[in-house]
């Protein structure tokens, strides 16, 4: 690390004992510049290594390891030298001084008298932060994506992002690893690109989050570099299934790595890795579904009723939109003959506050809550999203993980979103967000053939409750590996 002196913060016994911990000693610029010729000559005599004009590689990499001292020398009728030693965030750590008649010179060398008489031999400090954390061999992110995937019991947060600021003037580029220890996350830098970090190391902490007691809403403390600690706050955690979102008022930490299912392996007896819901738009079998469900899946099934038979149909990704987290699915199975004509009408308009609303969805279908279709009540909230996202929907209608890709329709059976996620409860209350289908529309107007989206109104005046038969029969459990 790079280290300065300071008599505040620590006698010298104090310091010579750290000191070995610094493996250079940089001397900055001097109000009598003839005096680091004397400076170098003393310290390189006692055993220390000086830099002077031209900094070796692995002090650029990591300037932390560096002593930086700054010489000041003032002479009437004594000449007397002020040597103050700073660490690398420019903290005054030590000082010491000196003073002599005549020459000038003489001064300086009194001041390092105690340096010298110190047995200085450099030894690496160890790095105490982590005790059990074991890190990659390197930070290229081969080997940091190889690492993530050899790790046991990764926790959720834990992964490769990559930092996106709010403010469009600020370019800056970075990814940090983020690894958990105890109840603290560091993020490690991963890779940087940005106005004034060209001597940031790679591999270093620049910053921490500790989980509270509300467990999506962590605290996070920026360590480097020290402009940026006015970033100290919170930061709220949103989770689909298959990603997360760190994100707080002034940047975002979008996961890029792992993938929600780029872990999915079959167990011993072959059973699904995963479910999400999805709805059918046409007679030939295409399927609208979030994009994180299926993503990186090796093998699509769904499962609906169909002439009054549970029945079973592999399926295939044909469009997605990732930005938006949209996926176009159609069946093709052999076994698949096709459907009626859905008998919703799909609504291409927003709808207001206030609507009532139903999702319909197959939440933990393959763990506690069963293959039957679950259909949850609500109303729009709000006609944006998380952090005034204008894509969704918030709306109050309860939804868990496998509702992802569900749809959610009006009390008139009218299709007006795609349910994609949710905040849990002991956040916020009743906190559920679902695509609006103008965006489904532009995906499916990528497609290579026009789909003939459903637009039938025979439902609209029917009881809810045969509504909603009606409507399950078109809601499809997606099954991946």
């Amino acid at each position: 690390m790079l280290l300065f002196l300071s008599v505040n913060f620590l006698s010298f016994s104090q310091f010579s004992k750290s000191i070995n911990s610094y493996k250079y000693i940089v001397i900055k610029e001097s109000n009598i510049n003839s005096m680091r010729k004397t400076v170098i000559r003393t310290l390189t005599k006692s055993g220390y290594r000086v830099v002077n004009d031209t900094y070796p590689s692995d002090l650029i990499n990591n300037p932390t390891i560096g002593l930086y001292l700054n010489i000041d020398v003032r002479c009437s009728i004594v000449c007397k030298a002020q040597l103050d030693f700073y660490d690398y965030n420019n903290n005054l750590v030590y000082s010491c001084n000196g003073s002599n008649r005549s020459p000038m010179n003489i001064s300086v060398e009194n001041a390092l008298k105690t340096l010298k008489s110190f047995n200085y031999k450099y030894v690496p400090q160890e790095d105490n932060t982590f005790n059990n954390l074991k890190l990659p061999s390197s930070f290229d992110e081969v080997v940091v994506r190889d690492f993530l995937d050899t790790k046991k019991d990764l926790e959720p947060l834990e992964g490769l992002y990559r930092y996106v600021p709010k403010d469009s003037r600020n370019s800056s580029q970075y990814k940090f690893l983020i690894l958990k220890e105890d109840f603290t996350y560091f993020g490690l830098l991963a890779e940087a690109n940005c106005v004034g970090c060209e001597n940031w190391r790679i591999g270093n902490v620049k910053f921490k989050m500790v989980e509270g007691a509300v467990k999506e809403i962590l605290d996070v403390t920026w360590k480097y570099p020290p402009q940026e600690r006015k970033r100290d706050g919170k930061i709220i955690m949103t989770s689909k299934v298959g990603g997360n979102l760190l994100d707080s008022n002034t940047f975002s930490l979008i996961k890029l790595y792992p993938k929600a299912n780029s872990k999915r392996k079959l167990s011993k007896n072959g059973e699904w890795a995963g479910n999400g819901s999805g709805v059918i738009i046409s007679k030939s079998g295409h399927i609208i579904t979030n994009h994180h469900v299926i993503e990186d899946a090796e093998k699509i099934e769904v499962e609906f009723m169909l002439n009054d038979e549970l029945q079973k149909f592999n399926a295939e990704v044909v469009q997605v939109d990732k930005i938006n987290d949209l996926a176009v699915l159609k069946i093709f199975d052999m076994n698949f003959d096709g459907v009626s004509e859905p008998p919703y009408n799909f609504k291409f308009r927003g709808s207001d506050v206030g609507t009532k609303v139903y999702a319909f969805g197959y939440p933990m279908a393959l763990s506690i809550m069963g293959k039957e279709i679950k259909v949850t009540d609500g109303m729009i909230s709000s006609k944006s999203g998380f952090d005034g996202n204008i894509t969704t929907y918030q709306i109050t209608a309860p939804i868990q993980g496998g509702n992802s890709g569900g749809p959610l329709f009006d009390e008139e059976a009218n299709l007006i979103g795609i349910n994609s996620s949710g905040i849990r409860k002991d956040i916020a209350d009743n906190v559920a967000y679902s695509i609006k289908t103008s965006y489904v529309s532009n995906l499916l107007d990528v497609l290579p053939k026009s789909i003939e989206l459903p637009s039938s109104t025979r439902l609209k005046s029917l009881p809810l409750t045969e509504q909603i038969k009606e409507i399950s029969k078109y809601v499809v459990l997606v099954k991946v590996k």
